[in-house]
């Protein structure tokens, strides 16, 4: 891995833990308003801050297939999210930074591949 790249997930990555702190520390029976928005795109954003760092050192990948290898492993569908529930939106917005999280790790492996299914090969794949 470059160490440019390095650099820049080491950034992200830090960033999105303190994202994650916030949004753990929020409390869905006193909601902010704009929050629950908030939770949903934040960590689209980061998303889209790795898909860049990694496109720019890896320009075989097409974006597109980069940021669908990230959210697409979200555990929790944004479809699924309530309005009418703010726990949907604090889980939904912890599922994707933990992927976004997830996907860094992987990248810092050498496990991350945008083109195979879930963008993460096992341990034993090549």
């Amino acid at each position: 891995m470059s160490q440019e790249l390095d650099a820049e997930l080491s950034r992200i990555y830090e960033r999105c833990i303190e994202e994650v702190r916030r949004i753990a520390a929020l409390d869905p029976a006193k909601p902010v308003e704009g929050w629950n928005q908030y939770t949903c795109t934040s960590a689209n954003e980061f998303a889209s801050d790795v898909e860049m760092a990694w496109v720019r050192t890896h320009p075989e990948h097409e974006v597109r297939d980069t940021y669908r290898a990230i959210m697409d492993g979200v555990p929790v569908a944004r479809a699924s999210v309530s309005e009418d529930s703010p726990t949907s939106y604090i889980t939904y917005g912890l599922a994707s930074f933990a992927r976004v999280l997830q996907c860094i790790d992987a990248m810092r492996a050498g496990r991350f591949d945008p083109q195979v299914p879930g963008g993460i090969t096992r341990n034993d794949e090549g």
